[in-house]
């Protein structure tokens, strides 16, 4: 029986460990701060290593992390809703280079004002934010993101597409107002 143990043990460590940066980065994104995202990697080892025998793949050990992952993080999150509504806020500024098909022009002068990132990045959805930070910021393929979301490969795709869509209009809008604004700041100091 102790020889079962030490083998699970070892095979769990063997298979789930070398992803620990991964799910620490995912989690760190997901909190916004270290001390939370430490936790929440405790938390999700955890509950790997108790239901581990569940685990029929070995080789999808990396989508089965971030899923019980990102089930934590919301579990938590719905506890918590304020604060972690906040700190999630904070992880988005990373996603800046969602917005590919942006004029270069209207890319520098969003560059130049992360907070409207942010706050186009924070009107999207929960599950665009998701599928963003998987793709964008840990390079995930739409198999694993799938896994991950437990969602179907193409709606990773179409959600995706989605979001890059909501991410550009929000962000042409913004800018468009911020030109309307000084725009109308420049004829008032002409006068």
């Amino acid at each position: 029986m102790k020889s079962e143990t030490n083998k699970t043990n070892h095979r769990f460590k063997t298979l789930a460990y070398p992803h620990m940066s991964l799910v620490y980065n995912v989690a760190l994104k997901y909190t916004g701060n270290a001390f939370d995202a430490h936790d929440l990697v405790q938390e999700t080892y955890l509950m790997a290593f108790k239901y581990f025998y569940q685990l029929k793949d070995p080789d999808r050990i990396k989508p089965w992390l971030l899923k019980i992952l990102r089930n934590n993080f919301l579990k938590t999150c719905r506890t918590n809703t304020e604060k972690h509504q906040q700190q999630q806020t904070d992880y988005i500024e990373h996603l800046k280079s969602c917005v590919e098909k942006i004029d270069t022009d209207d890319r520098l002068a969003l560059a130049a004002d992360t907070r409207l990132v942010n706050q186009a990045i924070d009107a999207l959805p929960v599950k665009f934010k998701d599928v963003l930070t998987l793709y964008y910021m840990q390079d995930m393929p739409y198999k694993e993101i799938a896994a991950a979301l437990d969602i179907p490969m193409g709606t990773v795709m179409s959600r995706l597409n989605r979001a890059r869509e909501r991410l550009k209009t929000i962000l042409l809008d913004q800018l468009q107002d911020r030109r309307h604004i000084f725009q109308i700041h420049l004829e008032t100091e002409s006068t």
